[in-house]
């Protein structure tokens, strides 16, 4: 497995370090963004992205997959110039897709903000609306470059949009919150001659100026992939007398691998417009559940005074407070919630093309060894972060926001953490494999499970119960896909064995934090300062369990850069 089919967890480290990157940029976006526009503005912010989000993936979710694993296969077979016409066909394609997708959003703007119940977004909509067809475009490069195992591409241009959108949108969003108000200029004017009529048109056009960077931020990707391309890659030429594939072939077969892809990302996406939709239509309906919440719109708070200065009330107060309350979930709670995903989006992206390579040279026992290293490694992964968010999470959030207002929020998604990782791994495993339905119908079944609850429950306990649903959510798709792994690709896994082991070194990792954590607080230091501390002394103790227990095979440790001296060393001490 060290061969050819065992780059996938050097291509994974390299995308995860990447991903890193672009998850510490992100948080510098993030963080400083819902600290500059507050709750609102990042309510109205996420509602915008994630509609964004939702069409993007509708847009280019399978065919990156889908043109990586045809890639791979072409390459495995030394057809370079098959190799390089599935490209141009998926380029072609993505771009007519990513025009129709970027048109939809922008001619439809007004009607998916009422539909969500924020209309504010109406406008930020528009301005994320040409993203679509520059990251469609994107998605094409990088699933040329990851079928070819390449991963410096994919993960350089992550960077550089991740880069544009944190320096241009908060950039645009401070001039707009720098700028004054006029109330007399009247309720039919939002912005004129740099002056707003209300502070909550300066939030929406703040808002707006952020969802600016992304945009920039796609478009910066787009370039850096075309100057890569030109000058990394070379014209080819069929090789005389080489049977060429007919171009509707080729296109053919890009969308039948991609679209089951795509049904089952949606379906992924899909869940985050379901708190979108659910949260703000479903806490309205009993206005007594913002009694829990009360801290947060108090005499005294920011909302409170807002609410008087905007004259909100009746319904729209209502809708005001559930879209603070989505900020506070998904500007702190899902912000946090996502970082620990890094290496396991490297895993995902690095998999398919590796397994596909093993399958096509006929490597069967290859592929079975990577197909149970990688949900290893994803648990022992995950699980440590989830323990994490739910013994600091309010420490955890204070380091980086001026509150931890969703501290509760993130300690209850903590639970959701190793599911969700499993899930993104095992689908792209069962993709890799050819069985591009399976996680469709489980994404499905999951899905459906998180609208029913969401719908039940937020008006009884709250926002408070769209992570619980998230979890239960997840839970049951990764249930559903290891059943579809063992007994369907016939591999032999024993879950209960990779998942107690990393929860063990887990348990140990959490009860020293806890301990040390308050130890430390006992010392006259910054909060931030024992909670940095803490955290730094779990990931030591981790990986000390986690050797201990002899989480980590032979297979892991060999595909790691300079696994071979590793693994020496560890069998010489019987760690191995």
């Amino acid at each position: 497995m060290k061969g050819k089919s065992g780059k996938f967890l050097q291509g994974a480290l390299i995308l995860a370090g990447a991903n890193f990157l672009v998850k510490i940029i992100g948080a510098l976006f993030k963080v400083p963004l819902y600290n500059l526009i507050g709750e609102d503005g990042s309510g109205i912010f996420n509602v915008a992205y994630q509609i964004y989000t939702f069409m993007f993936i509708i847009a280019t979710a399978g065919f990156p997959i889908a043109v990586s694993k045809m890639v791979a296969e072409s390459i495995a077979r030394g057809d370079e110039y098959d190799a390089r016409r599935i490209f141009q066909t998926a380029t072609f394609l993505l771009g007519v897709i990513g025009i129709l997708g970027s048109t939809v959003l922008y001619t439809f703007a007004e009607p998916l903000a009422d539909l969500l119940g924020n209309e504010d977004s109406a406008l930020g909509i528009k301005v994320i609306a040409p993203g679509v067809f520059f990251v469609s475009l994107v998605s094409a490069y990088r699933g040329y470059f990851q079928g070819k195992q390449n991963m410096f591409p994919t993960a350089g241009s992550e960077v550089v949009e991740a880069g544009g959108k944190l320096l241009l949108g908060i950039a645009a969003a401070a001039v707009f919150m720098g700028m004054a108000v006029d109330t007399s200029l009247g309720d039919d004017v939002a912005f004129v001659d740099g002056v707003f009529s209300s502070g909550d048109n300066r939030t929406v056009y703040s808002a707006t100026g952020a969802i600016f960077g992304v945009t920039a931020g796609t478009f910066l990707a787009l370039v850096l992939m075309l100057i890569i391309f030109s000058r990394r890659e070379k014209k080819i030429r069929p090789i005389p007398g080489q049977d060429i594939r007919p171009r509707k072939d080729i296109l053919k077969n890009l969308v039948k691998i991609a679209i089951p892809i795509t049904i089952g990302a949606s379906v992924s996406s899909l869940t985050s417009l379901v708190d979108l939709a659910t949260i703000m239509n479903r806490l309205v309906v009993n206005p007594e559940v913002f009694d829990g919440y009360s801290h947060l719109f108090a005499e005294g708070t920011e909302f409170f005074q807002k609410a008087i200065e905007e004259g909100w009330e009746g319904l729209t107060l209502l809708q005001k407070k559930a879209n603070s309350l989505y900020g506070v979930y998904t500007g702190q709670a899902q912000t946090m919630f996502n970082l620990p995903l890094t290496i396991v989006v490297g895993l995902s992206m690095s998999i398919v093309p590796a397994i596909s390579t093993a399958l096509a040279e006929k490597n069967f026992q290859d592929a079975q060894t990577m197909t149970k290293s990688v949900l290893r490694i994803t648990s022992i992964f995950a699980l440590p972060c989830a323990v994490g968010f739910f013994i600091l999470a309010d420490p955890i959030l204070r380091i980086l926001y001026s509150d931890a207002n969703g501290a509760a929020l993130l300690g209850k998604l903590a639970f959701a953490v190793p599911f969700v990782a499993l899930v993104s791994v095992s689908n792209s495993v069962l993709q890799s494999y050819g069985k591009v339905y399976y996680p469709v119908f489980n994404m499905l079944i999951g899905g459906l499970a998180k609208v029913l609850m969401n719908y039940m429950l937020i008006p009884v306990w709250g926002i408070d119960a769209a992570p619980l649903a998230t979890t239960a959510c997840y839970a049951i798709i990764a249930v559903l896909n290891f059943f579809c792994i063992m007994y369907k690709l016939k591999v032999r896994i024993n879950p209960f064995d990779m998942l107690l082991r990393p929860l063990c070194a887990s348990v140990v990792m959490g009860a020293v934090v806890v301990l040390a954590h308050r130890a430390l607080s006992e010392i006259i230091l910054p909060s931030q300062i024992v909670t940095i501390l803490s955290i730094g002394l779990g990931a030591l103790i981790y990986l000390v369990a986690i050797v201990l227990v002899k989480a980590l095979n032979r297979e892991d440790v060999l595909n790691l850069p300079k696994g071979e001296k590793i693994a020496a060393l560890m069998t010489k001490y019987k760690l191995l």
